[in-house]
C-alpha cells in the first residue's frame, strides 16, 4: 500500500497560466498513467481552470480545486506581496503545507515573492538560515536537480 501525495499546485502562477500549468499537469497524467495515490490541489481561478481541464480532457477525479480571485504579478516586490498577497494562489497554495492539506507545493509565479513568503509560512528549519532553489536542469539522457 502507498501513502497518499498530495500536491498543491499555484494554477495562476507563471507567464500564460493557468493554460501552462494545466497543460503541465496533463502532460504529468499522460506519462504516469498510476496515479491513483496522488492528488491535486489546484488553486486560482476556478472558473478559468476548469476551462483548461476540460481542454486538455484532465479527469478531475483526483483534483481539487480552491478559488483564488487574487494573483500574484510578476511585477510585484516581496514586500508588497507580504503585505497583499494573503488571499492569491500562492499564499493559499503554500499555506496548504501547513495545515496538513498538501505535502508539496509547486509554482511558475514570481521567484521572489514565492521564497519570502514560503519563508513566512513555511519557517526554516533549525540551523538552516537560506532557503534553497531547485531547478530542472536537461542533460544529454535526462534531468538534473540544481540547487541555488
Amino acid at each position: 500500500m502507498t501513502d497518499k501525495i498530495t500536491i498543491a499546485i499555484d494554477a495562476m502562477g507563471g507567464d500564460n497560466s493557468p493554460s501552462k500549468n494545466i497543460e503541465g499537469l496533463s502532460i504529468f497524467l499522460r506519462k504516469n498513467k498510476k496515479v491513483e495515490n496522488i492528488h491535486f490541489n489546484l488553486f486560482g481561478k476556478e472558473k478559468d481552470i476548469r476551462v483548461y481541464l476540460n481542454k486538455f480532457k484532465i479527469n478531475d477525479k483526483n483534483i481539487k480545486i480552491f478559488n483564488c480571485e487574487n494573483i500574484v504579478s510578476d511585477e510585484e516586490t516581496p514586500l508588497t506581496a507580504i503585505k497583499n498577497s494573503k488571499n492569491t494562489s500562492m499564499w493559499n497554495c503554500i499555506s496548504s503545507q501547513v495545515v496538513g492539506d498538501a505535502d508539496i507545493s509547486l509554482s511558475a509565479g514570481n521567484t521572489a515573492v514565492l521564497l519570502v513568503v514560503s519563508r513566512m509560512i513555511l519557517k526554516m528549519m533549525e540551523d538552516v538560515s537560506k532557503p534553497a532553489l531547485a531547478g530542472l536542469w536537461p542533460n544529454n539522457k535526462s534531468m538534473n536537480v540544481v540547487l541555488d
